[in-house]
């Protein structure tokens, strides 16, 4: 090409590439909704795998850890626990909680049976001492927990916290996790059938003209390059719808879920701000991909003259 084409050149692939996704509305328009799904399912799943992993650093962040200690231990294996637990480079904060502490802690939590556990005196309480320990981080527990049970010849019992709790909402994530992989491999597939199928109608339309553009001597770039456009358009365009549909309805159930009485939930879910960013990135580039992806797989064949 001379010179004085070259600037008219990205403008008429635009052009090509808008007509020919406006002649094929039907298959465009079949297409542009599989992209959509697809990311609106995927979407779905990593807002729920981010707020999952949010929820469950919210939760052992605030777990206390119990060091139970064994009875009759002497309050110098006290302080040695003690002064261990402290020392502790994870370790937030170290209380002690005695028997009596205990008792009434435990009765008001089982308000039922305060008659019940208020016949126990200090002589014959049979729940034990303890020391109630916090976290710097939640990652960290485990830690805490392994050193505290490393105590036991100086008199720890046993320790306990709601390790239950996080290994249920670990494994219950990773569930989601392998769900989302499913999902996006299933539906890159239906999107990439429905691209290529959507870019082939074109191709065989203008077969005869690619032909004789392939015997002038243009190159497989130069012909490829308003289909490949067209599928990245398809692909972007149905990102951005995609990004505005899942904003919106995370938006309309945070505030569904914040006024109700699920409101402590709320304050653990994340911030729209904080994930949309990265979200609306990962679409954008998702969308462009599997729509140049789709359009090469369609023209390939058909440059082979």
């Amino acid at each position: 090409m001379s010179s004085h084409e070259k600037p008219t050149y990205a403008p008429s692939i635009l052009r090509e590439a808008y007509q020919s996704l406006t002649r094929n509305a039907l298959m465009t328009t079949a297409a542009a909704v599989s992209i959509v799904a697809a990311l609106i399912i995927l979407g779905v799943f990593i807002l729920f795998s981010t707020n999952v992993q949010q929820l469950t650093s919210s939760v052992e962040s605030n777990l206390e850890i119990k060091v139970f200690l064994k009875e009759g231990t002497t309050e110098e294996q006290k302080a040695t626990i003690y002064e261990a637990l402290k020392s502790d480079p994870n370790t937030e904060s170290v209380r002690f909680e005695s028997k009596a502490e205990a008792l009434d802690n435990f009765s008001t939590q089982l308000q039922d049976y305060t008659d019940i556990l208020g016949s126990y005196s200090d002589s014959d309480n049979p729940l034990p001492e303890s020391y109630i320990v916090t976290a710097k981080n939640g990652d960290e527990i485990q830690s805490i927990v392994t050193a505290a049970n490393n105590l036991q010849d100086e008199g720890v019992e046993y320790v306990k916290y709601g390790e239950n709790y996080v290994n249920s909402l670990l494994r219950f994530n990773n569930f989601i996790n392998i769900i989302s992989v499913a999902m996006l491999i299933i539906m890159s597939v239906i999107a990439l059938f429905l691209i290529y199928n959507t870019i082939r109608l074109t191709v065989v339309n203008r077969q005869r003209e690619i032909q004789i553009m392939k015997y002038v001597g243009a190159t497989d770039r130069y012909i490829q390059a308003p289909f490949v456009l067209e599928g990245i358009l398809l692909g972007t365009i149905s990102a951005v719808v995609a990004v505005l549909f899942i904003r919106l309805a995370y938006l309309y159930i945070l505030g569904m879920v914040t006024g109700s009485v699920l409101m402590s939930i709320a304050n653990s879910l994340i911030s729209p701000n904080l994930v949309f960013g990265q979200l609306s990135l990962v679409f954008l580039l998702y969308g462009i991909v599997i729509g140049a992806v789709g359009a090469v797989i369609a023209t390939r064949k058909f440059l082979d003259v």
